[in-house]
């Protein structure tokens, strides 16, 4: 943890304190449950490829950009993920991309891709557009010197624009996006500890799930609409997802699979939200990085609201969201079992075993970047990027299992900073202390307490 301060020559960056040596099982299990990062010992920021024990299991944390090459892309199938992640996400049919696997995960993949891919992306942003002008107008009111959390800011931009997406103006749905982007919140012990599956019957009794099924009505009810034939609403994301078949087998999707996907991605849009409170925190205290930023979006933009074409023409501001990403990656670990023996970096991976994949880490990792724990935009320049290895970066994750939102997402986060940034600068509130923490998502802890001071 570290406290705001308003700037410094070189400021130290938020993050929980690392361990000098590996915690045992007993410490892992109680700072595990309340902050993943926090477990990360010395070590693993320093060796690209380390063993060691959890619960009797042998577990492998691999940093090395061949093994996730390995894992991610090359032998997908061979490491599905663990049980205990699986079933977070096991909604009604227990069918959401982020439960299944094997041909099920396949088919609802080819499904979903098409719905969320750049060009069906495209049409929404004027819509995406209005709602971040909207915080603006909110912000704009905002009384000199009052102290906010910049995360509510964004979390209203993204409840309206995911909402939309969605449904188009039929706001019933808000409340299930609202929900999701909190969910699973609090883990408990069962999360972690694998459940044999015939007492999978616990996971209801233990909470959590019912937040999500309470839903499952509403969403049936729109999409029985969508599936009318004389349906005469908008091509919104339910509408696409209610009409998409597959190329392969010309089969849609049933309702119950739906619903757990509509479930499932209402959970991961919550993506651009975290990025965002921390884009902010990063432009804060790095004046020359916000200054650089200010002069491009005023000479492409000139105070106007940017249109997809102008997203090319933006390159330092995906510098800045792609080091945020960097260093506050949305997805901070990605943990794997191995279902047959393998060899990954020329060691024999016993199946049964725990593979870790951690953004968290491989972003900062000594080996891996020059200076990792400082904040640096031209990482992602042409010229710094040419040569790197793909597998280095992965903040949406690769290879096939590779978020299918990563497009909007970026396209949500670029339209937020550039509205946002024109109109204002935000100032940390100094003393008030900030860490990043992560289970499924990476989010600021305390949320992250600012200043907002007008440009225009």
């Amino acid at each position: 943890m570290v406290v705001a301060v308003a700037s410094a020559p070189d400021p130290i960056l938020a993050m929980p304190p690392r361990p000098a040596r590996p915690l045992s099982t007993l410490q892992l299990l109680r700072v595990g449950l309340t902050n993943t990062l926090a477990a990360c010992d010395e070590e693993l920021f320093d060796e690209l490829f380390v063993e060691r024990h959890f619960l009797g299991q042998r577990a492998f944390v691999i940093n090395d950009p061949d093994g996730v090459r390995r894992v991610l892309q090359d032998n997908y199938d061979n490491y599905p993920r663990l049980e205990q992640s699986r079933r977070v996400f096991r909604f009604g049919a227990g069918t959401g991309m982020l439960c299944a696997e094997g041909d099920p995960w396949r088919r609802h993949r080819r499904l979903i891709n098409p719905t969320l891919d750049y060009r069906a992306v495209q049409v929404d942003v004027p819509a995406l557009v209005g709602f971040a002008e909207e915080v603006v107008r909110l912000l704009s009111g905002v009384p000199s010197g009052e102290e906010i959390d910049i995360g509510k800011a964004a979390a209203q931009f993204m409840s309206a624009a995911t909402s939309y997406l969605f449904a188009g103006s039929d706001r019933r749905i808000e409340p299930m996006v609202q929900t999701m982007a909190k969910y699973p919140g609090k883990f408990s012990l069962f999360d972690v500890l694998p459940v044999p599956a015939s007492l999978g019957f616990l996971a209801k009794l233990l909470g959590g799930r019912k937040e999500a099924q309470q839903f499952d009505p509403l969403l049936r009810e729109l999409i029985a609409d969508r599936r009318r034939a004389d349906y005469a609403g908008g091509q919104d994301l339910l509408w696409r997802l209610a009409q998409a078949q597959d190329r392969v087998t010309g089969e849609g999707l049933t309702d119950a699979e739906l619903c757990d996907e509509v479930l499932t991605l209402a959970n991961t849009a919550v993506t651009p939200l975290r990025v965002l409170s921390w884009v902010w925190y990063l432009l804060a205290l790095h004046p020359a990085a916000e200054r650089r930023l200010h002069d491009e979006l005023d000479g492409v933009l000139g105070g106007q609201a940017p249109d997809f074409d102008d997203f090319p023409k933006l390159p330092y501001l995906r510098q800045v969201i792609d080091e945020t990403m960097r260093l506050y990656p949305p997805l901070p670990v990605m943990m794997r079992t191995v279902a047959e023996n393998d060899e990954v970096c020329g060691r024999t991976i016993p199946r049964h075993s725990i593979v870790t994949i951690a953004p968290w880490l491989i972003h900062r990792h000594r080996k891996l970047w020059h200076e990792p724990d400082c904040f640096d935009p031209d990482r992602f320049s042409p010229e710094n990027t040419r040569g790197r290895s793909r597998y280095v970066y992965i903040p949406f994750s690769i290879g096939p299992h590779i978020c299918t939102g990563a497009p909007l997402s970026i396209v949500q986060m670029m339209i937020a900073v550039a509205i946002w940034a024109q109109h204002f600068r935000f100032h940390l509130v100094p003393g008030h202390p900030i860490e990043p923490v992560g289970w499924t998502s990476l989010r600021p802890g305390r949320g992250i307490k600012v200043t907002v001071e007008a440009r225009r």
